[in-house]
């Protein structure tokens, strides 16, 4: 089975476990369940860029 990530709402933000977690590893998976694109973008820091006028 293949899952995979279509869309984000707007107000989801990409955290990790660290330091407990892998944060190498979380992006990752990230990038193996999204395609490249916007919601790939959104999901790894896109949103929060934007959220604090940066983006």
């Amino acid at each position: 089975m293949r899952l995979a990530i279509k869309e984000i709402p707007d107000r989801t933000l990409f955290g990790s476990d660290a330091p407990y977690g892998d944060p190498v590893l979380a992006r990752a998976t990230v990038e193996r369940v999204t395609g490249p694109g916007e919601v790939r973008d959104r999901v790894l820091g896109g949103t929060m860029a934007e959220l604090v006028g940066i983006g």
